[in-house]
């Protein structure tokens, strides 16, 4: 009985342990709750995107997608679903939202940084990057 309970209990927890990943990474360098509590809610609701980080500086919010698996295909529509939907909630911000895997790479990468400067910096070579086509 021991062994059988085991056997079942041990898949169940390693699969509950997946799961407790954030789906929304923020990196805020002016304190508005507010808003980043805001954006959370709206990205976390959302049922095409699978992670996001979202960046916010002076008067710009970046926002970098990464949609699910099979929603790959509207990608570019969900792009622009979500740039029109955080332009006209903050109109205020200088808003750009980008699906591309390098720039949530980056992302990712500027989430851990301390210098405002370097992250300022950074977002503008990926603002750059984010408007090239290839």
């Amino acid at each position: 009985m021991r062994i059988m309970l085991t056997i079942f209990l041990i898949p169940l927890l390693l699969l509950s342990g997946c799961g407790s990943e954030q789906k929304v990474s923020i990196y805020q360098s002016v304190n508005d709750s507010e808003k980043e509590s805001e954006v959370k809610e709206m990205l976390e609701q959302s049922e095409d995107i699978e992670q996001a980080n979202v960046i916010f500086i002076d008067e710009e919010l970046f926002v970098a997608l990464q949609v699910k698996p099979w929603k790959k295909f509207k990608k570019k529509k969900i792009e622009n679903k979500w740039q029109k939907k955080l332009e006209e909630q903050y109109s205020n911000l200088q808003v750009l939202v980008s699906s591309d895997f390098k720039l949530f790479w980056e992302t990712t990468k500027l989430l851990e940084e301390e210098d405002r400067q370097k992250v300022t910096e950074k977002i503008d070579v990926l603002k750059k990057l984010a408007k090239e086509e290839t």
